[in-house]
């Protein structure tokens, strides 16, 4: 005679489907039976929120003691002590990197580069900062002071690029208009006379609130009457 087949049970595993319960008395038998992870899900949304936290406290902290090391160096070129400002420039630079304070770090240090008369060491410098891809509130015045660099080395065509780049990177009309002046003084001394028209005509044209306007229009007239 046929034996009946026994229905085999469940595995422990399978889910249990309860029928005939509404939507929220499902979603409580589920939270019920799963109580155990969504603990854990909770202590890892927790960790990630404390993380998150710390890094941000972490920044403010790094952020404040980086502006803190700059304002000494700054104090120590003011009191004229331009070595010791210049070691304490580069530890910001070096130490902070990243912070707001270290990309002025590097402005500062290599506008003490130039005022020492070290336009080599501040051109190459500079190379390497824009090359990290700075921000434009910082890549704008790097290009400015790695124009007036290249300008003090006697390369004018070099320093036209870089002005070009201090223009396109500025976001304020003043700075704009500084940095077509730059343009414009660099192509006369390289002998290219029309690119140093255009520069000076978009400052008379496009920048007339700015301090750069009447040293334009001047510089204009003495372009346009042949005196380079």
């Amino acid at each position: 005679m046929k034996q009946p087949v026994t229905p085999k049970a469940a595995p422990a595993t399978a889910p249990i489907v309860a029928e005939g319960l509404s939507r929220e008395e499902k979603l409580a038998a589920w939270a019920q039976k799963n109580g155990k992870l969504l603990a854990i899900g909770g202590g890892v949304l927790a960790l990630v929120v404390l993380v998150t936290w710390f890094i941000s406290a972490s920044g403010k902290r790094k952020e404040n003691y980086a502006r803190q090391a700059l304002e000494q160096a700054w104090g120590a070129a003011d009191a004229g002590n331009i070595p010791q400002a210049s070691a304490d420039l580069q530890k910001v630079a070096t130490n902070f990197a990243g912070t707001d304070a270290a990309f002025e770090a590097v402005l500062s240090l290599n506008q003490t580069r130039l005022l020492a008369g070290q336009a080599q060491l501040a051109v190459d410098d500079l190379k390497r900062f824009i090359g990290t891809s700075p921000p434009a509130r910082f890549a704008a015045p790097a290009n400015m002071l790695l124009g007036g660099a290249l300008e003090n080395l006697g390369k004018p065509t070099e320093a036209i690029p870089a002005y070009e780049a201090a223009q396109a990177a500025a976001t304020l009309d003043h700075v704009k208009a500084e940095a077509l002046l730059g343009v414009a003084r660099a192509a006369r001394a390289a002998g290219q006379k029309d690119k140093a028209v255009a520069a000076l005509r978009q400052v008379v044209e496009k920048y007339k609130e700015t301090a750069a306007f009447p040293v334009a229009e001047v510089r204009l007239a003495e372009v346009a009457a042949g005196n380079q």
